[in-house]
Parts: structure tokens; sequence; C-alpha cells
């Protein structure tokens, strides 16, 4: 009798574990595929911008329907390489939910000063003011999510390996 209730003790914990570390495995699958699959394009955004200086010489500012408040900096900056030294204009727009917003984003880049930008080297006239997401949040996600799937399946292929080592009595 007591063997069979340490038969079904030890039975009942081998799928507990078993389906613990299916929930833990697939949900760290998630996670690593969730942190891959943003890791990526924020890569690429974050190591095609570089900063620079630009110059504002315009803004304008107007009620954007269906999206709120819209501001448009009009702005010149330089690209410099070892060839060419390179004057261009483009145009900031940013979109806010009321006037308020923009009028302190206006305040802070108000007209004939200089800020810091970003810009897209393969896009040149593509700027923003603010620097591009980092991608390391993203890559520990991946990589810790990743981590955990691989811990998964070599601890389920040890509970498989244990459980077929088993005499049966």
């Amino acid at each position: 009798m007591s063997s069979r209730i340490v038969t079904l003790v030890s039975v009942t914990l081998y799928f507990v574990l078993i389906i613990s570390f299916t929930i833990i495995g697939f949900a760290s699958l998630i996670v690593g595929a969730v942190g891959l699959a943003n890791f990526i394009p924020t890569y690429k955004a974050f190591k095609t911008y570089r900063n620079n200086t630009c110059l504002i010489v315009d803004i304008d500012y107007d009620w954007c329907p269906d999206t709120g408040y819209c501001v448009m900096w009009s702005v010149e900056y330089y690209i410099s390489n070892a060839a060419y030294t390179q004057l261009l204009f483009s145009t900031i727009v940013n979109k806010f939910e009321s006037t308020a917003k923009a009028m302190q984003k206006i305040d802070t880049y108000d007209i004939i000063t200089s800020q810091i930008c970003y810009y897209d080297t393969t896009k040149l006239v593509n700027v923003q003011w603010e620097q591009p997401v980092s991608p390391t949040p993203y890559f520990f996600m991946m990589i810790i999510g990743l981590s955990l799937n691989v811990a998964y399946i070599i601890s389920i292929a040890l509970c498989s390996f244990f459980q077929s080592k088993q005499v049966p009595e």
C-alpha cells in the first residue's frame, strides 16, 4: 500500500514538474520571440540615425484634423564627410494631443536656435528631435527568454531520460 502511495506521489510530482516546465518554456519562448522581433527593427533604426545640430529657421503650427495639434519646424543642418560638406533643409513634424504640450515643445525648440537633432544616414532629409529607441532592453529580453527556453528543453530532456531509466516494480 505504501509503495502505491509513493508511486502516486512520484508520478504526480513528475507531471506537475513537466506541466510547470512547459508553461515556463512556452512563456520564455514568447518572451524571447517578442524580444527578437522588437530588437531587429530598433537596432536598425538606432544604428542608422546620427546626431547633429539643427538650426531652426521657421516654425508653423496648426490644428490637425483627427490627430490633435501639429507643429512643423523648418531646419537646416550640415552633413560632412571626407569628400564634401552638404547643407540640407528639412522639416520635423510632431503631433501633440493638446495645445499646451505643443506650446511647451515650441518653447523648447524655438526659432533661430540650434538644437540637437537626429538624421537618417540612408535618407538624409529624414530628421527628428528624439534619439531613436535603444535596442538594449529588447536584447536582454531576447537573451533571457531564449536562455530560459534552452533551460526548458534541457530540463524536459533530463526528466524524460530519468523517467525512462526507472525500473518498474
